[in-house]
């Protein structure tokens, strides 16, 4: 899905909405028209009675406020998601970090993944594996400390021949000098490409990989591109 798709579904949505909220007020109307008819045609004798008369316009009265409540709420969520989506257009072309393991990675490139431990650690060690869950690159780490830290991954296996393109996770897992395992948050870095949005929200893209905005907490200008020795 295209970005000016991503923007033209939002407003998709919103009519879709609407279209339902008026359906529901053709039926609040319908009600109405049938308490009036009946009214116009009881039996002089034996009228409707008042108790009975008097529950159905609270229930009505019930209806109708529901219809509004419910049609104000269609309109801020999709508000909201048009607005979302506006502004992660802004994104693209920019660096983003999230909360997560998997990530996207282009054949010859490298990738920075983030994690920050609860303890000091005593023994650190990386895992990398592809989508089929396969090994793919594992490491002890060194200089790792309290907090966060970085692995730059070079995109190379444990044979040092480069990985193809694609989604890939990792895993971080330390233990302290206790020998007890640490508790630890991941998180991964992309290069934003695009925008998509669904009933579950808004996304940006990176190759294969969505990103929910929620799990996005930091936005950077994209690194500056290497400059090969004797280029």
């Amino acid at each position: 899905m295209s970005d000016l798709e991503a923007v033209a579904s939002l407003s998709t949505e919103a009519t879709t909405a609407s279209q339902s909220r008026s359906s529901i007020s053709a039926d609040f109307n319908n009600f109405l028209l049938i308490l009036t008819t009946q009214l116009q045609n009881q039996d002089p004798l034996s009228p409707t009675d008042t108790h009975e008369f008097t529950n159905q316009l609270v229930l009505f009265a019930g209806v109708e406020q529901e219809i509004q409540q419910n049609g104000n709420l269609e309109e801020l969520i999709a508000l909201q998601s048009g607005n979302q989506a506006i502004g992660a257009l802004s994104y693209i072309g920019q660096e983003v970090e999230a909360e997560g393991q998997i990530f996207n990675i282009e054949e010859g490139e490298s990738t920075t993944l983030g994690f920050e431990l609860e303890d000091t650690p005593d023994t650190t060690a990386i895992t990398v594996t592809d989508i089929a869950g396969n090994i793919v690159f594992i490491a002890s780490l060194e200089d790792v400390d309290f907090g966060y830290n970085t692995f730059e991954w070079d995109g190379k296996d444990i044979t040092g021949q480069e990985v193809p393109s694609g989604i890939y996770s990792f895993q971080i897992n330390a233990v302290n000098e206790d020998d007890q395992p640490i508790d630890v948050q991941h998180s991964t870095t992309a290069i934003v490409d695009g925008v998509e949005s669904d009933d579950e929200g808004t996304f940006v893209t990176s190759g294969a990989l969505s990103i929910a905005l929620d799990k996005i907490f930091s936005v950077r200008p994209p690194p500056e591109p290497t400059v090969e020795d004797g280029a």
